[in-house]
């Protein structure tokens, strides 16, 4: 095994690395399972779901650049898996960056911009992405209100359980 010394201490980094991947893992597959396990469709072609609380909680754990990727990929392959292909690309350039921005800021112990800047960064990224795939500028506004909706759930969701598990000190047994 491989062995660092800071402050006296030995560190295990394999360990580290081990748990960082697990986590991450972890985190992706609590995103599918939010974004699949309730799916409502909504007129255009997406669908309501949890995955934001999820991406919230797991930018809240892991940070910014994990936070991107398991808000990319879990949502991501929640698209694959209900079968919404033409999203799955714009979903992770999306729900990543929402997950890399409130990570950001929940450091910064900024959690209500954290949050709102997540819905923003959805409802918004949606609606331009939807302008790419449809080639029409109106068509989308159709979605906006039910992407405020899951992006507002998703947000109360989030915050609600981020406060709860810092009140119950989890994270420092994490």
């Amino acid at each position: 095994m491989y062995y660092s010394k800071k402050g006296g201490e030995r560190k295990d980094i394999m360990n580290n690395n081990i748990r960082k991947l697990t986590y991450t893992s972890l985190m992706i597959a609590l995103v599918f399972i939010c974004t699949v396990v309730i799916a409502i469709p909504s007129p255009l072609g997406g669908y309501i779901n949890l995955g934001d609380a999820a991406i919230y909680i797991s930018s809240y754990f892991l940070g910014p650049a994990l936070g991107f990727l398991v808000g990319g990929f879990g949502s991501m392959m929640g698209d694959l898996y209900l079968g919404y292909v033409p999203y799955m690309i714009g979903t992770f350039v999306i729900k990543g960056t929402m997950g890399i921005v409130s990570g950001y800021l929940f450091k910064k112990d900024k959690f209500l911009l954290g949050i709102l800047f997540g819905l923003i960064i959805m409802v918004l990224g949606y609606y331009v992405f939807e302008i790419l795939l449809l080639q029409n500028v109106l068509s989308p506004l159709v979605n906006i209100p039910f992407n405020g909706i899951q992006g507002s759930i998703g947000s109360l969701v989030g915050y609600t359980l981020i406060q709860a598990i810092k009140k119950s000190k989890l994270v420092a047994s994490i």
